[in-house]
């Protein structure tokens, strides 16, 4: 938790004046989104954004009414009414959203707090340009309709979003392309709520955010008034060419195991399912629990490392569902040392994207639920971690 709380510090201090929000969609990335929110909000950062409606809905019960909490990702046959009673504010990504929030905002005789998202070049999620043009119609007709007279509307704007590609790498044209897109959209919206006179949001309140991690540490400055940033938040660098340490960030999460046994093998034994692997010479196997149901990705077979007592040893054989199996050999390895599978004293999250051919995002995102998340609070000379 200390390693999570220092690197919400150096990232805000980045973005300053623009404000921080924590991503913390997909349990945390991994780290657990209980143990994650709690600690983030116990140290003042409170405003956090998930994917779906279902995770919002849990964050909300966390941590109760005064938290902020944006998601976006719904479709159309979802039901909106306990999202918008719960005051969690939406992304808006298609115009019949917005009669959809309007509808479940009546529904529950509350406001709809909204954030409205547009395409510029990601092609996922978002209003694309023609969609864009008439959604501001469509708001520029409810705010007539709306009048001055109306205690409270159904639609509040509070946001304008969007999401870069290829922030990861600064040389690419397109993140000065979206830019530009953005600005644009923002400058349309602008007017909309100019001439709307406050009856669908206070304008110099509005959130303007697409920057994600990697826009956040490449781009200075970069558009907006707040930034979406969820690896980083957890020590990871989206960068290729940049650590964690280059970055002034430490690693949240340490997954380890233990040595569970220990069996001498001689020259020539096979390891695991369809014994991929023979040892070369009389040698000593290692079983360490920790598989691919455990989000361990198979496909580090016989590439990956592990760390005991600080030195590394290679896992051999394909890795199973529960179990992997680590060529010690002659090393001081005994029955119930701990194993650092990654994170601080063992490989890091990135070198098992690499051994796994993927990214550190999946690597840590893809731990199950059956693995305890334990809270760790640690002093500066010792291994952060969670």
């Amino acid at each position: 938790m200390t390693a999570l709380r220092a690197n919400a510090a150096v990232l805000a201090k980045r973005l300053a004046p623009a404000r921080l929000k924590c991503v913390v969609k997909a349990n945390a990335y991994g780290h657990g989104i209980d143990i994650i929110a709690r600690g983030l909000f116990a140290a003042g950062w409170h405003d956090f954004c998930v994917a779906t409606i279902n995770e919002a809905l849990r964050l909300r019960e966390t941590l109760g009414e005064t938290a902020t909490i944006t998601a976006w990702l719904y479709g159309p046959g979802t039901d909106l009414d306990a999202a918008v009673a719960a005051g969690i504010e939406l992304g808006v990504s298609t115009v019949d959203s917005l009669d959809r929030l309007r509808a479940a905002a009546h529904r529950t005789n509350t406001t709809a707090r909204i954030h409205l998202k547009v395409d510029t070049g990601l092609g996922r999620n978002g209003l694309a340009p023609a969609d864009w043009a008439l959604a501001l119609e469509h708001l520029q007709d409810l705010a007539a309709e709306t009048g001055s007279a109306a205690p409270t509307p159904e639609l509040e704007i509070v946001g304008i979003m969007s999401h870069y590609a290829v922030a990861d790498e600064p040389e690419r044209i397109e993140t000065g392309q979206q830019t530009q897109m953005f600005t644009d959209a923002h400058r349309e919206l602008t007017a909309v709520l100019d001439g709307a006179e406050g009856r669908l949001g206070d304008l110099e309140r509005l959130e303007v955010h697409i920057a994600n991690s990697p826009a956040a540490l490449t781009l200075s400055p970069f558009p907006g008034t707040a930034a979406r940033v969820g690896l980083s938040l957890y020590g990871l660098s989206p960068l290729e060419d940049q650590n964690s340490q280059d970055l002034g960030l430490v690693p949240v999460m340490r997954l380890v195991s233990q040595v569970v046994n220990l069996k001498d093998v001689p020259s020539g034994h096979g390891a695991s399912y369809g014994l991929t692997f023979t040892a070369a010479a009389d040698t000593r196997f290692a079983l360490v629990p920790g598989g691919y149901g455990d989000g361990i990705a198979r496909t580090a077979s016989n590439k990956a490392e592990v760390s005991i007592r600080g030195t590394r040893y290679p896992v051999v054989g394909r890795i199973a569902m529960d179990q992997m199996i680590v060529e010690v050999g002659a090393g001081e390895v005994a029955i119930g040392d701990e194993v650092v599978i990654f994170g601080p004293g063992g490989p890091s999250a990135a070198e098992w994207g690499a051994w796994a051919d993927t990214i550190n995002y999946e690597i840590v995102t893809r731990i199950s639920d059956r693995v305890d998340r334990v809270e760790v609070q640690t002093q500066p000379n010792d291994r952060p971690g969670l």
